[in-house]
């Protein structure tokens, strides 16, 4: 079996630590500490809650299916302990947020222009691989999964769904520094030209915007791409990183 369909499997995409994703080149940016951690399986990304209603949606949406479950109370006591055990197989949501992932679907189904990016038929969770090779002769092992793909009139196309609890105009201010190296990573991997962030506020009215990565969007996420391949080899195919060590300066 390639990795490939190998990595159709979630459980088997999310466990693997020998290729690099997104999230993964992002942690070592932000700590190399914990990133290392996680490749040996001593760390991993501490489980959040408000993640459930991003979840739930992309399933029901991408996918057509419905994996949450309305809980009408609090996150305490052994009434949620037994009713999360009667629906294990079921992401448990309280009401306020499984009222929030279905107007967010209803939304989402009735924008026309959303009909129109989605097509009459699309690939959800497609899982891909890429090698990029280095000047010294290694090769980093790349992967990603994509919310969907299209093929348009022109040729095929990405389209990633993000849910935001904030405004959009804000989520727009900070989409270069969130998302431009996932969206130049998921073009290469994919070999598709054009990548779209498909967003939806997670407040009524749930406004929904569609943004294309412009050229200059993706050529950031190159230089970003490029900055934490570099780091990577430096860090740990260098062997330059160092578990134990201290930050010293002057105050």
């Amino acid at each position: 079996m390639d990795d490939v369909t190998r990595f159709n499997d979630d459980e088997a995409y999310y466990a693997d630590r020998s290729y690099l994703s997104n999230s993964s080149l992002k942690l070592m940016r932000k700590s190399p500490t914990k990133f290392h951690l996680w490749r040996q399986g001593k760390w991993s990304w501490p489980s959040a809650s408000y993640f459930d209603v991003g979840q739930a949606l992309h399933s029901m949406f991408l996918e057509g299916k419905d994996i949450s479950v309305k809980w009408n109370g609090t996150r305490r006591g052994n009434d949620y302990k037994e009713f999360k055990a009667e629906h294990s197989d079921k992401l448990v949501l309280p009401s306020k947020d499984y009222d929030c992932v279905q107007g967010m679907y209803d939304k989402l189904c009735k924008v026309d222009e959303v009909i129109e990016l989605m097509g009459f038929d699309f690939k959800p969770e497609v899982p891909g691989v890429m090698e990029w090779s280095l000047e010294s002769g290694e090769v980093v092992k790349l992967k990603g999964k994509a919310d969907s793909i299209i093929e348009g009139a022109n040729g095929k196309y990405l389209v990633d769904l993000k849910t935001t609890a904030k405004p959009l105009d804000e989520w727009v201010r900070n989409a270069k520094w969130m998302y431009a190296q996932q969206a130049y990573l998921y073009a290469e991997i994919f070999d598709c030209a054009e990548f779209y962030f498909l967003v939806i506020e997670k407040e009524f009215p749930y406004e929904v915007g569609i943004y294309k990565a412009s050229d200059a969007f993706l050529e950031f996420g190159a230089r970003e791409l490029d900055k934490s391949i570099n780091l990577y080899e430096k860090l740990f195919l260098n062997g330059e990183f160092r578990p134990y060590y201290a930050h010293v300066g002057e105050l």
